[in-house]
């Protein structure tokens, strides 16, 4: 069975029990606490995906990290991923529950890349005008990259709004080396 396929209906099926238990949001914030570690802690992943460690070993890792921290509902999704010898495909659940419950809830994905970190205020100004543009309510995350130099790249979907001091210095850049020829 193909490996995106698997991912998107287990995150399915957990989106669809989270709902009908109405236990959906504390889910959501679950599925993003495990998203944000594998994203901080790439271990994790090789832990899992690891053919060396047993599945009692897994399960009393999960036990350990996940028993107190999570709602009922995900520990028992987390232990039934164990038990089906399919806790590798964890990190690509997370994403498509996610995916699959902004596209339900309605919610555009958007990403805001600066060069420092920004206060809520203007993360909310962000959210307000994505909101008037999209007439929709938005996911917005933050990511710090000092490479753009100051200003800031806003990515929601497919689209990208680039206000970066970087690209601007290499639009003129650009410029001046099509008017040296």
């Amino acid at each position: 069975m193909d490996e995106g396929k698997i991912s998107v209906r287990y995150a399915k099926a957990l989106l669809s029990l989270a709902k009908e238990k109405k236990v959906d949001e504390a889910v959501k914030i679950d599925m993003e606490m495990i998203h944000q570690l594998f994203e901080t802690m790439p271990a994790f992943n090789h832990v899992l995906a690891s053919p060396v460690i047993g599945l009692k070993e897994k399960r009393q890792l999960f036990e350990n990290v996940f028993a107190q921290k999570t709602n009922t509902l995900t520990y028992s999704f987390l232990m039934l991923l164990i038990t089906n010898n399919r806790e590798g495909y964890l990190k690509d659940i997370t994403r498509n529950f996610h995916e699959t419950y902004r596209r339900e809830a309605g919610y555009k994905a958007a990403n805001l890349i600066s060069a420092f970190e920004i206060d809520p205020a203007t993360l909310e100004q962000f959210r307000t005008l994505i909101r008037k543009r999209y007439h929709t309510e938005v996911d917005l995350t933050c990511t710090v990259d000092s490479k753009i130099i100051g200003g800031f790249i806003l990515q929601v979907e497919d689209q990208q709004i680039d206000a970066s001091v970087a690209a601007k210095l290499k639009k003129l850049k650009r410029e001046l080396l099509a008017n040296k020829n």
